[in-house]
């Protein structure tokens, strides 16, 4: 489904990503592990079209999505659900999620029912303003958001950040809730030992370059990434 080759992204003279090729099959969990500032999430962003490559190709489904705008990536299929995930303050929970539906308009009310039945949290939270709920609750916002484009694949970037753990192990059933729906997944997170648990295969970065890759269950029980990643 998704084919990286030979990425570099420069930030000004830092280059961010040096020269990464991965891939991604259609149906599967994929993760991307490694140290703050890998750049992991710099290659999240370049193939949502928020960043541009300096070298190297991204190709989805055979469409080569290096010069395309943001809004043609989510309609080709591909929605990310942000670090941090920025939810619109101000807005209420069901304003969020339609926001989510903007280049979908006709789908809009289905894929809203959906959401609200995959987040029944959303549901009863839905005339509250989002900047009220929880952190776990705003990634379940943000993830539905994301869903409201209704993509064929989801990039989740560090979906499990900053929260408690009781939201930690909702997050991570819900990712593989929606992988169960048929979204193939491409995952960032540093809780790597869950990453790697829910994945088919998964990736190592260090300096901006692919150093390891194999299965999930590989990956958790070689020594050197249980050293580096899995506290030993």
């Amino acid at each position: 489904m998704l084919k990286v080759a030979g990425l570099k992204v420069n930030y000004g003279a830092i280059q961010a990503v040096q020269g990464v090729d991965f891939t991604v099959n259609d149906g599967e969990i994929v993760t991307l592990i490694g140290a703050n500032g890998a750049g992991k999430s710099t290659i999240l962003k370049t193939i949502s079209g928020l960043l541009r490559p300096s070298a190297g190709t991204i190709t989805y489904n055979d469409q080569n999505l290096a010069k395309l705008s943001p809004s043609k990536i989510v309609a080709a299929g591909i929605a990310q659900v942000p670090e941090g995930r920025h939810v619109f303050e101000g807005l209420t929970v069901a304003e969020n999620l339609r926001m989510g539906a903007y280049l979908s308009p006709k789908t809009r009310d289905e894929q809203l029912k959906s959401v609200y039945e995959q987040f029944p949290v959303l549901k009863e939270r839905r005339s509250q303003d989002a900047a009220t709920l929880s952190g776990g609750e705003q990634q379940m916002l943000a993830m539905g958001r994301a869903m409201m484009a209704k993509p064929k694949l989801l990039l989740l970037d560090e979906p499990s950040m900053g929260l408690a753990p009781i939201y930690i192990n909702k997050i991570f059933d819900i990712i593989k809730r929606i992988h169960a729906q048929g979204v193939t997944v491409l995952l960032i997170e540093q809780n790597a030992a869950q990453a790697l648990q829910v994945a088919d295969r998964g990736y190592v970065l260090a300096s901006g370059q692919v150093k390891m890759s194999g299965t999930g269950q590989a990956l958790l029980a070689n020594d050197d990434v249980r050293a580096a990643y899995l506290g030993g």
